[in-house]
């Protein structure tokens, strides 16, 4: 057919859209009970919370590793990984960051601990991902003398249930 090089045989402008076209013509009309739109706006309204909390993290760590009496104390982990711990005595905080950690398998987190004359109390829960983590440790820093990192179940434990892959001495 001349004119039209794309046409099919027996094809008729309009049945689909244009001339020959495999596809079909765009709806005019929105989309039933406004599904999309919903999942659209519900699917923003997740990614301004993570971006928020990305945020609040990202100044919080700035704020442990910016103050002024803030040390750091580093150590190789069982894993082979590098680990470090910020500690701020002025502040009652501390942040754990680390670099090569392995991803774990099923559902397992790292769990970070601070450790204080044997006890030992959970500081907050790392995703398994492995790589390169850092977080600011839940708690008060108070009298603790060392924070330790272990695997546990997703969700956490109330006390250690492995041997932990690494213990950090901290300065008093």
């Amino acid at each position: 057919m001349p004119g039209r090089p794309y046409a099919r045989r027996g094809a008729r402008a309009g049945a689909s859209g244009c001339w020959g076209s495999p596809w079909p013509r765009p709806s005019r009309r929105p989309p039933r009970s406004g599904g999309i739109a919903w999942w659209q706006h519900s699917e923003a309204d997740t990614a301004r919370e993570q971006v928020h909390e990305a945020n609040a993290g990202a100044e919080a760590l700035a704020g442990v590793l910016a103050a002024p009496d803030a040390t750091i104390s580093t150590a190789r982990l069982a894993d082979g990984a590098t680990a470090g711990v910020v500690t701020s005595r002025a502040k009652g905080e501390a942040a754990f960051i680390a670099s090569g950690l392995p991803r774990l398998s099923g559902a397992k987190v790292y769990e970070l601990w601070y450790e204080e004359g044997g006890a030992y109390r959970a500081a907050g829960l790392l995703p398994g991902a492995g790589g390169e983590l850092a977080h600011v440790l839940e708690g008060p820093l108070d009298g603790a003398t060392a924070v330790g990192i272990t695997v546990e179940p997703a969700g956490g434990s109330r006390q250690p249930t492995t041997t932990p892959l690494g213990v950090i001495g901290l300065p008093a």
